[in-house]
This record gives C-alpha cells, sequence and structure tokens, in this order.
C-alpha cells in the first residue's frame, strides 16, 4: 500500500467535508493582508550561518535544507526503484517545481495564521484515524507503511495537518465560486461510462459515533444504546444521508451523508466483512463496534461489474467534481496571493 497517497485520500476528503459544509452565493472577494516588507538582514545573515538561504516569502525563509529534503521525499516515492538517473536539467526543474510549491506552502501558513486557521490535535488524530480504519492498519502497520515511503509519524501528521488547513482554507475562500449543475455530472457520466463500470461489491454508508480510548462498560452501553436510537429513525422511513449529516462523528463523511464508496467485501475491515455480506441492498446493520466507534452501515449499492446506473454514481460525480473545481479555484487563489507578496528567490 502506498500510505502517501493515502495522506492524500483522507485530506481530500476532509477538504469535501468542508466545501460541503454550506454554501454561499455571494461571489467571492479576497482581501490579501499580509506584508510587502523583504526580509531584514539580521535575520538572513543569522540564517545564513546556520544554513543557506536559497528564497525569502514576506518575513520568512526557506532555505536549501528544506529543498533538498523535499527533492529526497519526491525522489523516494515518484520515482521506481531502478529507474536511470534524471540528468542535470531534469534535477533543476524539479528543484525549480518544488521550491514553488514550498514557496506557495509559506504563503498558505502565513494566510491561515493571520485568517486564525487551524488544525487541532485533535482533528488531525482523528484524520490518520480514518486512514488507519479505511485499511485496517494498526499503529504499528501505519509506520512500517510510512517507513516505506520515507516519512516519520511526525511528518506524517505534519502533512496531514497543512492538508486540514488547505482544506479550511478552500471552504472559506474557494466554497462560494464552486458549482457542479446537474447537467455538468450527467454528461461527465455520459462521457465517461468506462469509470463506471465496477468490480463486483458493494457501495457502503456509516453513521460512526466515536468512543475514546479504553472506553468503561457505561460509555459502551450509552453509545450503543445512542445508535439503536438512531437504528430505529432510519428504520421508520428517515433517509440514511439526513440522519448521518445530523448524527455521524465521522467529519470525513457525515457531509456526503456517511458515504464511504465502493469495496470489495474481501477487503473490508473485519468487523465490516461479516455484517455486510449477510446485507441486502439498501439494508441497515445493527450497531457494529470497532476502535473508532460504534457504526451503523448501510448497503448503498452491490454492484455486478456492468456499467452503474447513473441515479447510484451522480453524488460521487458531483463530488469528484466539485473537489476538481475548488483545486482549480484555489490554485488562481494562490497565483492573486503570489502578486501580493515580496518573494525573492536566491537559488
Amino acid at each position: 500500500m502506498n500510505i502517501s497517497s493515502e495522506i492524500y485520500s483522507a485530506a481530500n476528503k476532509i477538504g469535501s467535508t468542508f466545501v460541503h459544509a454550506s454554501s454561499m452565493a455571494a461571489c467571492l472577494v479576497i482581501i490579501i493582508g499580509i506584508g510587502s516588507l523583504p526580509l531584514g538582514k539580521g535575520l538572513r545573515a543569522y540564517a545564513e550561518i546556520i544554513d543557506r538561504v536559497i528564497a525569502t516569502v514576506n518575513n520568512e525563509v526557506i532555505t536549501l535544507s528544506e529543498l533538498e529534503e523535499s527533492v529526497a521525499l519526491y525522489m523516494h516515492k515518484g520515482v521506481p526503484s531502478g529507474a536511470p538517473p534524471i540528468s542535470a536539467q531534469e534535477q533543476q526543474a524539479l528543484q525549480r517545481r518544488l521550491l514553488d510549491e514550498l514557496i506557495n506552502k509559506k504563503l498558505v501558513e502565513a494566510f491561515a495564521v493571520k485568517s486564525g486557521i487551524q488544525a487541532s490535535d485533535d482533528e488531525v488524530d482523528k484524520a490518520i484515524q480514518d486512514v488507519m480504519a479505511r485499511n485496517n492498519l494498526t499503529k504499528e502497520k501505519l509506520l512500517a507503511a510510512l517507513a516505506q515511503d520515507g516519512l516519520s509519524f511526525d511528518e506524517y501528521r505534519a502533512q496531514i495537518r497543512d492538508q486540514i488547513v488547505k482544506a479550511k482554507l478552500i471552504h472559506r475562500e474557494v466554497r462560494s465560486r464552486v458549482n457542479v449543475s446537474d447537467d455538468t455530472v450527467r454528461e461527465y457520466y455520459l462521457n465517461h461510462q468506462e469509470e463506471f463500470k465496477a468490480e463486483q461489491g458493494v457501495v457502503l454508508r456509516h453513521i460512526m459515533l466515536r468512543l475514546p480510548k479504553d472506553p468503561s462498560d457505561r460509555v459502551l452501553q450509552e453509545t450503543e444504546r445512542r445508535a439503536r436510537s438512531i437504528r430505529d429513525e432510519l428504520l421508520q422511513g428517515r433517509p440514511f444521508e439526513e440522519v448521518a449529516r445530523h448524527y455521524s462523528q465521522d467529519e470525513t463523511t457525515a457531509a456526503q451523508g456517511g458515504l464511504l464508496g465502493f469495496f470489495r467485501i474481501e477487503d473490508l475491515i473485519p468487523e465490516f466483512r461479516a455484517v455486510v455480506a449477510d446485507l441486502g441492498e439498501g439494508e441497515v446493520s445493527e450497531p457494529i463496534r470497532t476502535p473508532q466507534g460504534i457504526h451503523l452501515v448501510k448497503v448503498e449499492e452491490r454492484t455486478t461489474g456492468e456499467v452503474r446506473p447513473f441515479e447510484k454514481v451522480k453524488e460521487e460525480i458531483r463530488l469528484r467534481l466539485y473537489e476538481d473545481q475548488s483545486e482549480r479555484f484555489f490554485q488562481d487563489w494562490i497565483r492573486d496571493l503570489r502578486k501580493n507578496a515580496f518573494i525573492e528567490v536566491l537559488l
């Protein structure tokens, strides 16, 4: 498993949660207030003593060691083992691209700090728990997978934190510009039929009530009682998506009505696998306990290998197009941010 892709998968889901949390009709107005003064000579001189400064971004510096770390991580993740060495020209282009990414990161971090946008330790912990749950990973397996990707756990947490902050920025600065119409969704479906040929498996939704670490019997009983009460609402006909948005404590899926996506039965975590195998399409499970919490799972669809019907995939398409538009608008926003910043490249 490539745990790096899971970093961005988890973050994208978190981003979707923030982007879809609400909608605004007003046009986006960005007011940039970052100072544009060059780095003070004293600070620059001090930085050069301990490491070579290769760029300044307002009052922040980027050092050669930071760039070298980015290049090393990229080479570890993105270049197959045994591939021929890249040319000097390719290496120079890679350094320039990664330096641009570091500059953007500094700008986003500064804007987030000024705007009071941050990711709490609890949000980071929950995002990592979700990655572990979705991939049936223990903490030890996660650490081993990170080591294969050349990442320490602290670096992984830092990347998750950065992505959560980015998601919140997209939600606040970009969301009002994003619009995915029903016609656009249908057109995408008609033009990409091959993408919707699914393996045999299930599309799942869930509602999760979180449990603390080592919960007491009383907490377990109360949480399961609450889960059963929520299940009763579902059995009485209340839409699962509505109930998930209201009750689910899984921040990465609640805004999408608890949508987990497609799974082959054999790829499900053991706690889900035994239950889901016996559920019919549209049915909701009894409460299921995992290390993350108590879950109610709905089989949204059982796939057969044919092209899935439009009605079954339209919300997945809408979410995909929403994320694509959000990323494009975010890059436009970054360009505006750069225009109003003092940036000096010394490499």
